[in-house]
């Protein structure tokens, strides 16, 4: 590398690159793992092009949402750090869909973009044994020759460690057996407003190409998506009290369990009390059939519509230019004006992302009730960028590839904070276990929506960036946001993935005082009665009343005394108990086909009697049960049936006589 300084740097166990929301809930997964198996300090790097950027909201100001909302709750239940992060910063809070079942109630909240960076980077400081280092990475750093597992399987190296490039201009080498890249949308990526093209990943920020090219060396199939974000508006410039308020919910929901009271190394507070920030409305408005006209004329200048790039964007969150031209008879668009900060005057745009020419878009956001002497700060712009086909990882995020190589977040093509960090918090674990020398873990479908978000992407291949969805998850009414601790604390604290220090021991302690009080619960519902017409009526009979609320099953069992997220948990509970059990059935009769393995060594293309197209998904995704092969495209029931024949008859041919 010419006129570039070449050393050699430290060894970690693990080296995270990318200090977005996968690859800080990767390094602080890895970091409590490790310690918890006596690692010596630092056995976890974390590569950042910016050390002051790291946890940085990107795009919209909050955390949760529909489903999204029950991955933040995983994550906190498995020890993660974005509910501890999001309670602390938060400056509305709503659980969104009360009026539907608390199976699909999705807990959100809008937080301040400049403390949440703030928080995430204390939580990561607190942490000495994670070294923050910055650099773009140069190059992946691989050994060996591994043999060839047949046609169409890719030669397997194993990695060894990265080449960065610091902000002085030096190559170093860092040296590690597993790696996480969590590069978000920085890959190639390349900004688009209008005509101008600016490369980077975010505003402000250089994009990571040397990555892409030696993913790309290393044989990995890349893809192209896009996204996009809003103008951002002076909250000075909108004649804002004339506009309809969004509130919060008037008792604010956190999302972690260790909220109020949360705390940190050395005794400092998260979130001392809840909220811990001042708390603020959102507004009202819509676009007008006048904007929709303008945007209409303008769609040339627009990239997604002028051939200025082919990738997909997300279907679930659109431009306004989409939205034109999908919903064309509607004459209005709701947008919501959102503040992003205590400490700004700057409104994010939550309805209008955009990649029209700037002076298009002021001119649409000066035709909305309330903007009508709106001043854009910042442009909207739509965002291109590299990904890895999915196929090519693992359910625990490992690439097929490379040994020891570990892809999490918007590489893998996924959309949001928060399917980034569940999947950070996967790969980092399994990286940290693998130096461990132990066994990988995965989440299933059952147990949680990250099985549900890591199961999708290694058996689909994504045309559009992945966005979490209830209706994804076949066992919703059992993943619910109440009772994640149930489901998921017991499998953190088995791995090591609960810290050693403040927070790790006063989760586990709440933890366990949660269970008691909802086994009391429990046990004093079973066996109280309420009045019916013809007698008393026994409370779990009671509870699948459609009226009969939380707060009458908590009336029913007089003196007993329990926090009203337990109360909520149980109720949930009886009342849907005769689904709840039709699913365990369900589950446990699906289990031996679900979980049984194919093995590695199996080629589809030797067997000529399986349908091409079934051959083809085989091939191409090489599923490592027969769960996740019955839910490849193109596999059809006889399809499973056949290949569970022909797996059976290979594996006995295999067998020594």
């Amino acid at each position: 590398m010419a006129g570039v300084k070449h050393e050699h740097g430290e060894r970690f166990e693990v080296i995270v690159v990318g200090g977005g929301h996968a690859g800080v809930e990767a390094a602080w997964a890895a970091v409590n793992l490790l310690g918890a198996r006596g690692f010596p300090s630092p056995s976890v790097a974390l590569v950042t092009l910016r050390a002051d950027r790291i946890g940085a909201m990107s795009c919209n100001p909050a955390i949760g949402g529909l489903a999204k909302g029950q991955l933040v709750r995983e994550i906190d239940a498995l020890g993660g750090l974005m509910g501890l992060a999001a309670d602390a910063t938060g400056i509305q809070f709503r659980v969104l869909n009360t009026s539907k079942g608390p199976a699909v109630h999705g807990p959100r909240c809008q937080s301040d973009n400049r403390a949440y960076p703030r928080a995430v980077q204390g939580l990561i400081a607190s942490r000495p044994e994670v070294r923050v280092i910055e650099g773009a990475v140069e190059r992946l750093l691989v050994a060996g020759e591994g043999e060839s597992g047949g046609p169409g399987r890719a030669v397997r190296r194993a990695i060894v460690g990265v080449r960065i490039k610091t902000p002085g201009g030096s190559a170093v080498d860092l040296a590690a057996g597993r790696v996480v890249l969590t590069t978000g949308t920085f890959m190639r990526g390349l900004m688009h407003t209008g005509d101008a093209r600016t490369p980077g990943g975010r505003h402000g920020e250089a994009p990571a190409d040397s990555s892409s090219a030696s993913l790309h060396e290393l044989g990995f199939e890349l893809g192209r998506l896009k996204t996009g974000t809003p103008p951002r508006l002076r909250r000075g410039s909108l004649d804002w009290q004339s506009l309809p308020e969004q509130l919060g919910d008037a008792e604010p929901v956190p999302f972690s369990e260790l909220t109020p009271g949360g705390w940190g190394v050395a005794g400092a507070p998260v979130c001392e009390r809840f909220p811990l920030l001042e708390q603020v409305a959102c507004r009202q408005t819509h676009t007008t059939s006048e904007a929709h006209e303008l945007i209409r004329a303008n769609l040339h200048r627009a990239p997604m519509f002028n051939g200025g790039f082919e990738s997909a964007g997300p279907r679930y969150c659109p431009s306004i230019e989409d939205k034109v031209v999908r919903f064309a008879g509607r004459e209005q668009h709701g947008v919501f004006l959102e503040p992003e900060s205590l400490e700004t005057d700057v409104i994010y745009c939550n309805g209008i992302s955009s990649s029209l020419p700037a002076d298009v878009q002021e001119r649409v956001v000066r035709m909305m009730p309330g903007c009508e002497r709106a001043e854009v700060i910042r442009a909207g712009y739509a965002v291109e960028y590299d990904m890895v086909r999915p196929h090519q990882i693992i359910a625990t995020g490992e690439t097929r590839l490379v040994s020891g190589f570990y892809l999490a977040g918007q590489i893998n093509g996924t959309s949001g904070y928060e399917e980034a960090a569940a999947q950070g918090r996967v790969a980092g674990a399994n990286a940290a276990l693998a130096a461990a020398g132990e066994p990988p873990f995965e989440l299933g479908r059952e147990q949680a929506y990250i099985g549900v978000l890591m199961d999708d992407l290694v058996t689909k291949t994504p045309v559009e960036p992945y966005r979490m969805f209830t209706s994804r998850a076949e066992h919703r009414l059992l993943l619910r946001a109440d009772n994640a601790p149930e489901r998921l604390t017991p499998v953190a604290q088995r791995l090591g993935l609960l810290d050693a220090h403040d927070l790790g021991r006063q989760r586990l302690d709440h933890h366990a005082a949660r269970t008691r009080e909802l086994d009391a619960t429990r046990e004093a519902c079973a066996h109280a009665r309420v009045p019916g017409r013809d007698g008393p009526v026994p409370v779990p009979t009671a509870a699948r009343r459609s009226g009969f609320r939380w707060t009458d099953l908590r009336d029913a069992v007089g003196g007993m005394h329990a926090s009203e997220p337990v109360w909520k948990a149980v109720h949930a509970e009886l009342r849907y108990e005769a689904y709840i059990e039709r699913q365990r059935r369900e589950i446990e009769r699906h289990r031996a086909i679900e979980r049984r393995p194919i093995p590695d060594w199996f080629d589809a293309h030797a067997f000529e009697t399986i349908r091409p197209e079934a051959r083809a998904a085989l091939a191409r995704f090489r599923p490592r049960t027969f769960g996740q092969a019955g839910r490849l495209e193109g596999m059809t029931p006889a399809d499973l049936s056949l290949l569970n024949v022909l797996v059976t008859r290979a594996s006995r041919a295999r067998r020594p006589a």
